[in-house]
């Protein structure tokens, strides 16, 4: 099948910020995996809380408290289970960013539903505890599901218009 895109034309500006969001979500979650496999040995372990016990003030504010003993306390198949999620995520994003740069139909597609399907995870904690970045979160997954589905349905009546 060959590609939209014509010689000579430019991206998509849009196209092109939401893939690059995309594969930048790829990349962390890929080393958050790393970092959740890194923490199966107990040194990595061990470095990490005297790494955050020596930053100045951290370990006064309870959310890093929280954060760092949950990490550090997780069990084995924990951490593993981390990894593997975020690695599939990661590659979900990876997949999306890439068709997204290549301006791929079943790309747009996959995005929307993949992004629409997280929607109402992000609005239940954005109504559990109101976050700054989880309000960001939704209005950009948000806007993200509107404009490609403007786009895949101005593509399918252009479509039509050149058939008839």
């Amino acid at each position: 099948m060959p590609s939209r895109r014509r010689q000579g034309r430019h991206h998509d500006g849009v196209m092109v910020t939401i893939a690059l969001f995309r594969l930048i979500k790829a990349v962390l979650l890929i080393l958050l995996g790393i970092a959740a496999l890194e923490l199966l040995d107990v040194r990595t372990t061990a470095a990490l809380r005297s790494w955050v016990a020596a930053l100045p003030y951290a370990t006064e504010h309870e959310v890093v408290r929280r954060a760092l003993a949950k990490i550090t306390t997780a069990s084995p198949t924990r951490k593993e289970l981390a990894a593997v999620v975020a690695f599939a995520y990661g590659a979900l994003f990876a997949t999306e960013g890439v068709g997204l740069w290549l301006e791929k139909t079943w790309a747009e597609y996959l995005t929307i539903i993949a992004t629409t399907s997280f929607i109402p995870f992000e609005i239940y904690e954005v109504t559990k505890r109101v976050a700054v970045l989880r309000v960001a979160v939704l209005l950009a997954n948000a806007a993200i599901v509107v404009y490609l589905i403007w786009r895949v349905r101005r593509q399918r009546a252009g479509h039509r218009l050149r058939k008839g």
